[in-house]
């Protein structure tokens, strides 16, 4: 752990990093896709619809691209009316991480996620996590042009200007491995969040592996 004795800032993902997506989560994802697409004035009921999201997650394991196929839709446009659709109160926070939040006052973070800032605006509430990060802090992927982390720096380089601390002293907290890739080589400590989807063995390009946020922050 000898990389995380020197960290004074981290970079959050949100979904399954700071907490668990649930089933009745991705029920909230497939309401709210078919919610968002019938008041974007697309010809389609919401109950048929829901059945294209509820089929596009079981064949893709995405419940927007059927539908954005079926109408053309951009999913820059979809982004977010999907995303202020969902309901954010299905979701359970981990009752330990905000202590362990307070527990490293020095420490500065900001969060990037690839739902809307909106989402996370209104999850970190929720979580019980709002104290700790600044509104200029929290971005969604409509503040990075669109730009995924496993795609561009743009991420990396945005959250450490935000941050002011440098690469070797910040940390970049994922649940999916790939989106560590570049911040690894840019000097970042990287931190997987675990998921199932995730490989057995650490790939070269994760430095820590932790089964949740609140062991990797007691591990600081």
């Amino acid at each position: 752990m000898e990389k995380l004795k020197n960290i004074k800032g981290i970079i959050w993902d949100l979904d399954d990093t700071l907490y668990s997506v649930t089933p009745a989560l991705h029920q909230s994802m497939r309401e709210s896709v078919a919610r968002a697409v019938v008041k974007m004035g697309y010809d389609i009921n919401f109950d048929d619809a829901l059945k294209l999201a509820e089929e596009s997650q079981e064949k893709h394991r995405l419940t927007v691209k059927m539908l954005v196929d079926k109408f053309g839709i951009e999913k820059r446009d979809l982004h977010i009316p999907f995303h202020a659709e969902m309901d954010h109160t299905v979701t359970n926070a981990c009752p330990d991480l905000p202590s362990a939040f307070r527990a490293l006052p020095d420490v500065k973070h900001v969060l990037m996620t690839h739902a809307s800032r909106d989402w996370a605006v209104r999850m970190l509430p929720h979580l019980g996590l709002e104290d700790f990060f600044e509104p200029h802090a929290i971005m969604g992927l409509e503040d990075v042009d669109f730009n995924h982390k496993h795609e561009s720096d743009i991420v990396t380089k945005r959250s450490l200007e935000i941050l002011e601390t440098d690469p070797n002293e910040t940390a970049f907290a994922e649940d999916r491995d790939w989106n560590l890739n570049i911040p690894h080589k840019m000097g970042l400590t990287t931190v997987l969040i675990d998921h199932p989807s995730q490989p057995k063995d650490l790939p070269m390009h994760v430095d820590y592996r932790f089964d949740k946020a609140v062991n990797f922050l007691k591990n600081i």
